[in-house]
């Protein structure tokens, strides 16, 4: 699917769970430079292609988010964000993860040099569970 197909488009970064919603809409339609740049840029995975080779049998993703709050300090605000995702694979079945994102935002107030840094992903730490999506709950981190 391209955009002149289906003009729908999200990029929001204005919290945790958006930025995560905005990464598997960019998975879900191959829209893999897009969701390469919500990691924090030292934090990005070494191997672009490795990465996008990690995605291949991936059709579509869902998520649901737990409960996270902001975690201050020294001009830094990171979140541990609890998720749950439901990946529909390419052959139609359907793997389910559950984990944490940590997420990372300068400070509005401490950004003076360009380029502007916006809230990104430092790292993601899933793990495959049996449960059906329909059933699981995402955890604490």
């Amino acid at each position: 699917m391209t955009l002149a197909d289906d003009w729908s488009y999200m990029d929001d970064r204005s919290t945790p769970q958006k930025l995560v919603e905005s990464y598997y809409y960019a998975i879900s339609n191959k829209f893999y430079v897009q969701a390469y740049s919500y990691f924090q840029p030292d934090q990005a995975p070494a191997n672009f292609q490795e990465w996008v080779d990690g995605y291949a049998d991936t059709d579509s993703v869902e998520v649901k988010f737990g409960t996270t709050n902001p975690d201050p300090g020294a001009g830094q605000i990171y979140w541990a964000l609890p998720v749950a995702l439901a990946a529909t694979q390419t052959d139609g079945s359907t793997k389910v993860f559950t984990g944490c994102y940590e997420i990372h935002m300068t400070n509005l107030g401490m950004q003076t040099d360009l380029p502007y840094q916006p809230m990104g992903i430092v790292s993601a730490k899933l793990n495959e569970t049996n449960e059906p999506f329909s059933q699981v709950k995402p955890g604490s981190c």
